[in-house]
């Protein structure tokens, strides 16, 4: 089987565009002695629908693990953006809750929920933010890359 589980969770995760998804198949297809099912009925279908359909008729788009959503979140994260920061800091904080602390992203995350949603200092919390991103961004950048890797 293709890699078709990992493309529907980037475009679960609003990673890909219904439009990159398509373009994807139909790339496949042209790559393909004997088109795959799946990849025809994504191609000409696109993620939205096959997304509806049941495990036994498509396949079912791929459960990321915490890190590697947070990899993949950080690799092309707009820092310079307020609303993409506000998603990151609002996903972070919420994703993080019940999982071992001891893990940095993790920590990181519980953090951020402090700082950012319980504590008025602006400053400091920024600062945080700064300083965590760019240790952990590089740390994960692998991990996102092999995940793109897997679809290109």
């Amino acid at each position: 089987m293709s890699n078709i589980p990992t493309v529907m969770a980037l475009f679960d995760h609003n990673m890909l565009s219904e439009k990159e998804v398509v373009s994807w198949a139909d790339e496949q297809l042209l790559e393909e002695s004997e088109p795959f099912e799946y990849i025809s009925m994504l191609s000409l279908k696109g993620p939205t629908f096959c997304a509806k359909l049941p495990d036994y008729e498509f396949p079912s788009a791929r459960v990321f693990s915490f890190i590697e959503e947070f990899a993949l979140r950080t690799k092309d994260l707009n820092r310079q953006s307020r609303e993409s920061m506000d998603n990151f800091l609002r996903w972070v904080s919420t994703e993080c809750m019940g999982r071992d602390i001891d893990i940095p992203e993790v920590n990181f995350g519980y953090h951020v929920d402090h700082y950012f949603f319980e504590c008025d200092d602006v400053k400091f919390a920024n600062k945080f933010l700064n300083e965590e991103l760019a240790v952990l961004v590089p740390k994960n950048a692998k991990i996102a890359e092999e995940i793109w890797s897997l679809i290109a």
